[in-house]
């Protein structure tokens, strides 16, 4: 990526940031990468140690989310689930009785899914789904940010919506107590925070990373208005240490510090922004 490029959601001009291919803003403060995306190739993730690690916090993430627009999400909403991966959104989702099915372009994910017996298709958004398909809602969880050219799949994101359809993101934020001080950090030298916050080296890292108007911008571009936002957790200690070490490239010492490091983050984090915050865009009827 150029340095000059524009910003996909104010258009302003990109400057280098505090990671090398990391760029930033000079208006909005959105921030993005041109970190290399490699889905499907060989991994360098332990996907049972990751699912084991990351499904206490999705789970109670999922159900803090799903309480939060219950009132959106009546049962027989016909949803869409973009990047399902091992399907849990789906199971919690289909709980509710809402009629949720998942879009996977990870083939061991959608394995995954599958096994479940879950409804879930493979390929990429927008272009896997089927001609015409429109949906009462659908659901970004920890996606959005991984997905390039975020304007056009905003304006795609309008047009796969029904009228009055919803589209839910929930993604970590620029704001975020913990991204900031990993920037900071950064600054200083200490750089390892921050290629964790963007998942550098792994095979789907970070493209971008909103502030809150920046993401409120580029969906009403888009046509999309924001009509609910919110919190959800971003440390939970229950599974910690193993969502470290997913990474196979994490040794036993680098991992130690990194623990020691959320752990001393959680203790102040209360006091600002959660790292996680979740938009609710509607289209118009």
């Amino acid at each position: 990526m150029s340095a000059a490029a524009a910003c996909a959601a104010c258009a302003g001009a990109l400057r280098p940031d505090v990671l090398p291919g990391t760029f930033r803003c000079t208006a909005c403060g959105f921030l993005c990468s041109d970190l290399p995306v490699r889905i499907n190739a060989a991994e360098a993730i332990d996907e049972d140690v990751r699912a084991q690690a990351l499904k206490p916090i999705r789970d109670a993430n999922f159900a803090q989310l799903l309480d939060a627009c219950a009132d959106l999400l009546p049962p027989g909403t016909r949803l869409l689930d973009v990047g399902c991966a091992h399907g849990w959104f789906l199971q919690a989702a289909a709980a509710r009785g809402i009629a949720a099915e998942g879009l996977e372009p990870d083939r061991d994910m959608l394995r995954r899914a599958h096994a479940a017996g879950l409804a879930a298709r493979e390929g990429f958004f927008p272009q896997a789904l089927p001609e015409g398909a429109q949906y009462q809602a659908i659901t970004f969880n920890d996606v959005f940010e991984h997905l390039p050219q975020p304007a056009a799949m905003a304006r795609a994101v309008a047009a796969a919506l029904a009228p009055g359809g919803i589209a839910i993101v929930n993604l970590p934020v620029a704001e975020g107590f913990i991204f900031r001080a990993a920037r900071v950090f950064g600054r200083l030298g200490l750089r390892g925070p921050l290629a964790r916050m963007w998942q550098e080296g792994l095979p789907s890292p970070h493209l971008s990373y909103f502030t809150a108007p920046a993401l409120e911008r580029m969906f009403a571009d888009a046509g999309l208005t924001l009509v609910r936002r919110g919190e959800l957790a971003s440390i939970v200690t229950t599974g910690l240490y193993a969502r470290i070490r997913y990474d196979r490239s994490v040794g036993p010492a680098r991992a130690a510090v990194l623990y020691g490091a959320a752990l001393a983050a959680r203790a102040v984090a209360g006091l600002f922004p959660s790292d996680i915050q979740y938009f609710v865009f509607r289209r118009p009827e």
